[in-house]
């Protein structure tokens, strides 16, 4: 028995050894997380949280039910140009004519919007806001207003208006 108990005292410091010279990093480690670190100094890494914090922050506002933000540009839209087509919406809005086809079939099925016939053109409609369209931009646009004041609560004016000149560049 006292023979176990010795083998057992050789055995842990050996396996304590191991796991030492395992979870020990190279001399060079520092020089290494140096050349490999991609994120210290990286605009995307940075400017990752930031959609995801502010989504929260506009889908908490408009609640479950309302439509997508993609949805309420295309709805903004089609009030500031009545009679436009879907291509050219899709063509604005940088989707295929088929997406804004599914677009413009959930803002109509929602009775927002509207596809109206051209005369002497079977193939386009003209797209329009219906009057319960404008009183769901009325309420988006009053909660949108409120939304860009909390997600910007921590700038100033110019701040606000310098980051946005920022992204914009860098969007491009």
């Amino acid at each position: 028995m006292s023979k176990n108990k010795t083998d057992e005292k050789n055995v842990a410091p050996e396996l304590s050894e191991k796991k030492r010279r395992v979870t020990r990093a190279p001399r060079h480690a520092s020089t290494l997380s140096k050349e490999f670190d991609m994120l210290d100094d990286s605009l995307g890494y940075i400017i990752k949280p930031a959609p995801v914090r502010t989504y929260e922050v506009l889908f908490g506002l408009l609640g479950s039910e309302s439509i997508t933000p993609g949805r309420m540009t295309a709805l903004c839209l089609v009030a500031k140009q009545p009679g436009i087509s879907q291509s050219e919406l899709a063509e604005m809005l940088s989707i295929t004519r088929a997406a804004v086809v599914k677009v413009v079939d959930t803002l109509e099925t929602r009775g927002i919007v509207q596809r109206q016939s051209i005369p002497d053109n079977r193939r386009t409609y003209a797209l329009a806001v219906t009057p319960e369209g404008y009183d769901e931009l009325r309420r988006l646009t009053r909660l949108s207003r409120q939304y860009e004041k909390q997600i910007s609560a921590r700038l100033s004016v110019d701040e606000r208006k310098q980051l946005m000149a920022l992204l914009q560049r860098v969007a491009l």
